[in-house]
């Protein structure tokens, strides 16, 4: 079992190793195979897919059926695969579709949160919204950031900044969920009251986390979460106010829009439209 888990995991970095560690496992229990000698790769493929596509949620039958793609040859066996691959794409867009039809309804417009932002009085929960909503970042970025009195030659490549340049904020990126892709990001903010908070939250001090815990050391990624949760206007989340941006772009017919936030966010156009998109509400099709 354990050689069969490493040909899964060799060469990923640490997060998506363990996120497919624990599909592989996910996926050995399906298949009921308690006894750890034992290979998925000796199951027959047919009974491994079956196992895969009676998993009720498509996301998590999705990820099982990713490790099973890296076990069996896909060249050998395509029309099964393509076929697993359709089924479960089906799935996860009709489950899609019934949830932004619900969301179109109650989510904030662009403009709410627009608003919402510029009355906010707290510098945390003002800059956390801020850069979520015009730089388009999820939790992560804003979560690792260090705010920093002035400009260096160099900064801790293990985390984001937001530095003071002149009457500006320069905002850094070095980790976010596809930077191996995009490398570094870079904003530069010009907005007086971002740059404001910025100062007060600094103090005296050239450097303070944005974000950490009680005894002043950084967050871990599994508590991101858990403490952006009450730090972004109207209650929002990450994923909430891309859908309101994507909305509003596409309400303005703005694809130069579209193509900014992609950048911002580091994800393709296609990504977007497919997963973010709440004026999709269009059954899914086979005709194409």
């Amino acid at each position: 079992m354990e050689k069969e888990k490493q040909i899964i995991i060799n060469g990923l970095g640490e997060s998506t190793a363990k996120s497919y560690a624990g599909s592989y496992m996910r996926l050995r229990r399906l298949l009921n195979l308690t006894d750890k000698r034992k290979p998925i790769r000796n199951t027959p493929l047919n009974e491994v897919l079956g196992a895969v596509l009676a998993v009720e949620n498509p996301s998590t039958s999705y990820s099982v059926f990713v490790i099973t793609k890296k076990l069996f040859d896909y060249e050998r066996n395509k029309k099964q695969f393509d076929d697993a691959d359709m089924l479960i794409k089906e799935r996860k867009r009709t489950i899609q579709v019934k949830k932004n039809i619900n969301l179109k309804q109650t989510l904030p417009t662009y403009l709410n949160i627009e608003s919402a932002i510029k009355k906010e009085t707290d510098p945390v929960t003002y800059i956390t919204s801020y850069i979520m909503f015009y730089c388009n970042t999820r939790n992560m970025d804003i979560a690792l950031a260090d705010l920093h009195a002035s400009k260096k030659s160099d900064y801790d490549k293990d985390r984001n900044h937001l530095v003071i340049d002149g009457k500006n904020v320069l905002f850094i990126r070095n980790v976010y969920k596809t930077s191996k892709k995009y490398g570094v990001k870079e904003n530069i903010i010009q907005n007086k009251k971002f740059y404001q908070y910025v100062k007060e939250l600094l103090g005296n001090d050239d450097i303070v986390k944005l974000y950490s815990r009680k005894d002043g050391t950084n967050l871990t990624k599994s508590s991101i979460a858990s403490y952006l949760k009450h730090k972004v206007v109207l209650n929002l989340n990450e994923g909430l106010i891309i859908k309101a941006v994507i909305q509003y772009a596409n309400e303005k017919g703005s694809y130069d829009m579209l193509r900014t936030i992609s950048q911002n966010r580091g994800t393709g156009v296609n990504i977007l439209l497919s997963e973010y998109d709440v004026s999709n509400i269009k059954p899914p099709t086979l005709i194409i």
